[in-house]
């Protein structure tokens, strides 16, 4: 398409409100680099989670050893995919102990990383100054928000669980806790520059956009593993999960980006 064409286009958008809007969302989703962005913070989520899943099967496996391995039986893993899983984690906690205060340290960073880099997306989207490190703090309250978040999402589908109008009750809650999630955790990591009342619509389009990809998950994600792990084993498995956390990391950027058109539109802010 030539560059008259596009610039016809685009001239032809900006009469009307609706295309306005378009235009500014392509615009800034452009200025946010969203594949590099994207797969940078699935990279970071799955760098981050992995220790914390790794810690917390030593654990729980030491605490109660007739249990699963951690978050199987929630994904709806077969027993073959279920048994490659447990035999990827440890098997107590004398790994932890031999990790000491390095390992400790490593584990903080790592679980650090995510935090830092949605921090890095939310600037760019905002067009925020960057912070002093001093205010280092507030990416390890970040990831606590992400897995108290998380604790409740897993808990809601524990205990709200059957079809018609609880599937309904659930999908809401899901909603609801999703959005609580990314709306605390986006204002604590870019340290309240921004405030809830701007981050609320991206933090509700992305709990939406969650919450759905939730029923996607339940029903694609759980084969694509099995079949994964059958033929690669653990490191298929990790594959395949970086590609579904990539679907999230890019539900999570759009809706940040076009959550900021829309409370810029609303209140008359929006550039032309």
């Amino acid at each position: 398409m030539s560059r008259w064409t596009v610039n016809r286009l685009v001239r032809l958008a900006a009469r009307s409100a609706s295309g306005q809007f378009l235009l500014r969302v392509a615009r800034d989703l452009g200025n946010l680099q969203l594949v590099d962005r994207g797969m940078t913070l699935a990279a970071h989520v799955f760098t981050s989670i992995l220790p914390l899943l790794i810690v917390a099967g030593a654990i729980r496996s030491r605490l109660d050893p007739g249990s699963g391995p951690i978050l199987a039986e929630h994904m709806g893993l077969d027993a073959a995919t279920a048994d490659i899983l447990e035999k990827s984690l440890p098997g107590g906690v004398q790994e932890l102990r031999a990790t000491g205060v390095i390992g400790a340290v490593l584990l903080i960073i790592a679980a650090t990383s995510f935090a830092r880099a949605l921090e890095r997306s939310l600037h760019t989207i905002w067009g925020t100054p960057t912070i002093s490190i001093k205010f280092a703090w507030r990416w390890l309250a970040a990831v606590v928000c992400v897995i108290v978040g998380l604790g409740f999402i897993l808990a809601t589908r524990i205990f709200v669980r059957g079809d018609g109008p609880v599937s309904v009750v659930a999908f809401f809650a899901e909603v609801i806790l999703w959005t609580a999630v990314w709306w605390l955790t986006s204002w604590i990591v870019i340290n309240r520059l921004v405030g809830l009342r701007q981050l609320l619509p991206g933090a509700l389009l992305a709990g939406i956009g969650f919450a759905l990809a939730g029923l996607v998950a339940r029903v694609v994600l759980p084969p694509l593993l099995a079949d994964s792990a059958t033929r690669f084993g653990v490191l298929g498995m990790a594959f395949t999960y970086i590609g579904w956390l990539l679907v999230l990391a890019f539900i999570l950027l759009v809706g940040a980006a076009v959550g900021r058109v829309i409370y810029l539109t609303y209140m008359r802010r929006a550039p032309r």
